[in-house]
């Protein structure tokens, strides 16, 4: 099937690409991005449904996946999480809060408020009295991004500076930035030729660029397991 013209430029992942770049498995991306049994998904996900088996979804629902994942690390609840997205949709009044730049400006008390009103769970803040735990969160989340009006535009990797997602390039699969070639591309002829310097000269780029492609697929993934 030819890909949907509504998600040209928005970026295409399978769930399974997503599990890794964010450092999940594929059954949770599913489950926050599709719902589970009589639980509904925590948004509306732009998926594409390539055939019977393979799905993807755009570059905001990676983004938004990479949050809850951030959320879910730091033991904070489904339900304080579908709050928080609610709460945030009603303050800010976007669809997409959690992609949003208000987000990352105030996500920290969207949160907390989320996690006190979530009256199944025990809140981090009487265990945590101020809101650190809540901002080093949305920190790790959202501050290697970068934003174009209210919406994220781009990942910028953190420790990665030579690596850009951006879903009008080459589909939102990570690149050299300044080459535009596609790190998984690199790190696949590396696994086959084991070799910088050859892979410098093939593709006209520099062989600490190289380098560092393989670091940043090898550091997916470690984190993916």
């Amino acid at each position: 099937m030819p890909l949907d013209d509504a998600i040209l430029g928005k970026g295409v992942y399978t769930p399974r690409e997503a599990a890794r770049l964010v450092g999940t498995n594929v059954q949770q991306v599913l489950r926050w991005t599709r719902g589970s049994g009589p639980h509904l998904p925590l948004w509306n996900a732009h998926y594409q449904f390539l055939d019977d088996e393979i799905t993807e979804i755009s570059f905001l629902d990676l983004i938004e996946v990479r949050v809850v994942a951030a959320m879910r690390n730091a033991n904070v609840s489904l339900q304080s999480i579908r709050f928080a997205i609610s709460f945030a949709q009603d303050k800010f009044s976007i669809e997409r809060p959690l992609a949003s730049q208000s987000f990352k400006t105030d996500g920290s008390e969207i949160l907390m408020e989320a996690i006190e009103n979530d009256g199944d769970y025990v809140s981090l803040s009487k265990k945590r009295p101020d809101q650190k735990v809540f901002k080093d969160i949305v920190s790790q989340s959202l501050n290697d991004l970068e934003y174009e009006g209210e919406v994220v535009a781009r990942w910028r990797p953190r420790n990665h500076a030579d690596v850009v997602l951006d879903p009008t390039r080459h589909f939102g699969d990570p690149i050299l930035d300044e080459f535009g070639i596609s790190t998984g591309t690199i790190y696949k002829e590396f696994a086959e030729f084991n070799d910088t310097n050859y892979l410098s000269k093939i593709y006209e780029v520099p062989e600490k660029l190289i380098r560092k492609c393989v670091r940043f697929e090898r550091s997916l993934d470690e984190a993916h397991g």
